[in-house]
């Protein structure tokens, strides 16, 4: 079948919207979820099993196809593997072993530990999905779906360590109130040392990103290149919102949440 679409679409316009449409979307019903009580978000994430299930099959479907179609699939069945993750973790499900605020006493590598132990089951599961998608996916060359999940994943830790170091701008009041004792492990502060480390290699791998899809734009290969350059850029924008005017950083950050 013919492509009609242009190539420039195929590259700038499309997957970005895709990754946007779909970044805000599950972002914002996790935080709806969550809103009030843990209960909604558990009752959902046992309803959405099928769903996680369906997911995997999907990766597992498209393993070796490079077709377009096939790696949007892959790239909408990570993200929906991510989304059930946190959905997970937001509702109190895989959370850790302490959920209590950080004692005051704590410092440095204590602190570390104890803020550890507030994500350490996520942590466990995160590591078990990611081992089981490469064995389902052993004998494919289609891995968008993993790699969706490990950016997601290591752009989101690395938000994490900025705000655990300090930044000038946190929004505690978006946690649901079951999690917001993770606030007490937040320092506001000027600048910390990891912020311009993470964030430059966080932004410069979008622009390879960027430019690997414009390299190979008139391929499959492109799509799948501009639909990760999608989803970094917007861990790179996540990161510098960090260091934005209040204001400004609270609007953007009700369409991502970080741990």
């Amino acid at each position: 079948m013919p492509n009609l679409l242009p190539d420039w679409a195929q590259i700038y316009i499309f997957p970005p919207l895709t990754a946007v449409a779909l970044w805000a979307g599950l972002t914002l019903l996790v935080a709806l979820l969550n809103r009030r009580s843990p209960w909604p978000g558990r009752v959902a994430l046992v309803l959405a099993l099928p769903l996680l299930g369906l997911a995997h099959h999907e990766l597992w479907a498209v393993r070796s196809d490079s077709s377009m179609l096939a790696v949007y699939r892959a790239f909408l069945a990570g993200t929906l593997i991510w989304a059930w993750h946190e959905l997970a973790f937001y509702s109190n499900i895989l959370t850790g072993p302490w959920q209590r605020p950080c004692p005051s006493h704590a410092r440095g590598f204590s602190r570390f530990g104890y803020a550890l132990g507030t994500h350490l089951y996520h942590e466990i599961a995160v590591f078990v999905e990611v081992v089981f998608m490469f064995w389902l996916l052993r004998d494919g060359h289609n891995m968008i779906g993993p790699l969706v999940f490990i950016l997601s994943w290591a752009m989101q830790h690395s938000a994490k360590l900025n705000v655990l170091f300090g930044v000038p701008t946190l929004n505690i009041e978006l946690f649901p109130p079951h999690l917001r004792y993770l606030g007490s492990y937040w320092r506001r502060r000027s600048a910390n040392f990891f912020f311009i480390p993470s964030t430059s290699i966080i932004t410069m791998l979008a622009i390879m990103l960027w430019t690997s899809a414009n390299a190979h734009r008139l391929e499959t290969i492109g799509v799948s290149f501009a639909l990760l350059a999608a989803l970094v850029s917007l861990g790179a924008l996540e990161h510098w919102l960090l260091v934005a005017p209040s204001r400004a950083a609270q609007g953007a950050t009700m369409g991502r949440i970080v741990e």
